[in-house]
């Protein structure tokens, strides 16, 4: 059987998440979702890549066209790189994070600079050397 490797990205320099799932988002995070080679993604793993792009101090970013300042708990993504990197067409992606809104584990913002993604659910994280940073973006 040819095997799919994915080499999806995790939180560094995170010691601790603290989250609150609504049952609906626990009950996707537990599934699976199929791309477009019929390979099947723990919904798990596609939560923690974007997690793992979220900024955990604020600061200037670069690796897009543009440097974006962006604040602690926000995530510069791309709809095309993550149709590339988990191998799904834009469509999907766009209904994927529509679903993922829907369910309250992001929100998200475009505009002609860069398209932002904030993660509400999570109400805190602890870096390695035990500071604790509150969410800013968290809904209660």
């Amino acid at each position: 059987m040819d095997k799919e490797t994915y080499s999806f990205m995790y939180p560094i320099g995170i010691a601790s998440f603290s989250f609150r799932f609504s049952d609906h988002a626990l009950q996707w995070l537990c599934g699976t979702t199929t791309n477009d080679k019929g390979r099947e993604i723990s919904n798990f793993t596609l939560f923690g890549d974007l997690l793992a792009r979220m900024a955990v101090v604020a600061g200037e970013r670069k690796g897009f066209h543009r440097p974006l300042m962006l604040s602690a708990g926000q995530a510069q993504y791309s709809e095309e790189q993550l149709s590339s990197q988990w191998n799904m067409g834009r469509k999907r992606i766009r209904n994927l994070l529509a679903t993922l809104t829907d369910i309250g584990l992001i929100d998200t913002r475009r505009s002609k600079v860069a398209s932002v993604m904030t993660f509400p659910c999570l109400r805190q994280w602890e870096t390695a050397d035990g500071d604790i940073t509150s969410n800013p973006f968290i809904h209660e």
